[in-house]
């Protein structure tokens, strides 16, 4: 029976923690398409000197780029997303670009349903650690591999903005509220949408002029601007439908 993949992005070696977002954010520019060069310059700067096996300083190498493909930085083949691109234009101002990334987290990773279901877990009096944790997000939907690094990182990310305060996911409300940009009652919306939803709001939010819009004109500009293609049959039921409930 194959193993059911992480709803939360893979993290491992891909944290505050062990890396620098804006330096391997240049690194990315620099080596735009050439994955190996990116691993090499990642491995001379982070993993050569760890005192383990080669085989294993490479192996973490390519976690931290497996990192950054799934919390969408960079492409399988190695080129900066526009999110990565918008992000290393903040560099001069980091705190803005820590919260631009945690926002990211929250509306398009899952992050803002694993901050509802820490604060859902303390109302109810739930002793917190990353075991009832996962339960719970099971419960949701939300499916965490049992060892996986994959909540713990995202926690780092975070706290990196000020949103989450402590190990057990304490919040800062206020923090959240402005990361988000709305309040938190529109990000719980927000969040629930499905990928293609969203890029079907954002290409709508991007359209000049004042409208309306042929549905299908706005299908165009989300595939041009971001690269997703939608089912064209099933587009209404899946994307239009739901949106307009």
């Amino acid at each position: 029976m194959p193993v059911q993949k992480s709803d939360l992005p893979f993290g491992s070696e891909f944290s505050p923690q062990q890396i620098d977002l804006i330096r391997v954010l240049q690194i990315a520019h620099e080596t735009d398409g050439d994955w190996r060069k990116f691993e090499d310059k990642i491995y001379i700067e982070y993993f050569r000197n760890y005192k383990t096996e080669e085989y294993n300083k490479r192996k973490l190498t390519n976690n931290c780029k497996l990192g950054m493909i799934a919390y969408g930085l960079l492409t399988r083949e190695g080129h900066v997303t526009e999110l990565a691109k918008e992000l290393l234009s903040m560099q001069a101002d980091p705190d803005n670009m820590y919260q631009r990334f945690a926002q990211h987290i929250l509306l398009n990773l899952k992050g803002f349903i694993v901050i509802q279901t820490t604060q859902d877990m303390r109302a109810r009096h739930e002793k917190y650690d990353l075991q009832r944790l996962r339960e719970w997000l099971e419960e949701r939907g939300v499916h965490v591999p049992r060892g996986g690094k994959q909540m713990s990182t995202m926690r780092l990310w975070l706290e990196k903005a000020g949103v989450v305060t402590s190990a057990d996911w304490r919040v800062d409300d206020n923090k959240l509220q402005a990361v988000l940009g709305a309040s938190t009652a529109v990000a719980d919306e927000l969040s629930m949408l499905s990928t293609e939803q969203k890029t079907f709001l954002k290409a709508l939010a991007n359209m000049g002029g004042k409208g309306p819009y042929r549905f299908n004109e706005i299908e165009k500009q989300a595939t041009a601007t971001y690269g997703i293609r939608f089912d064209e049959k099933n587009l209404p039921k899946t994307v239009l439908y739901p949106l307009e409930e």
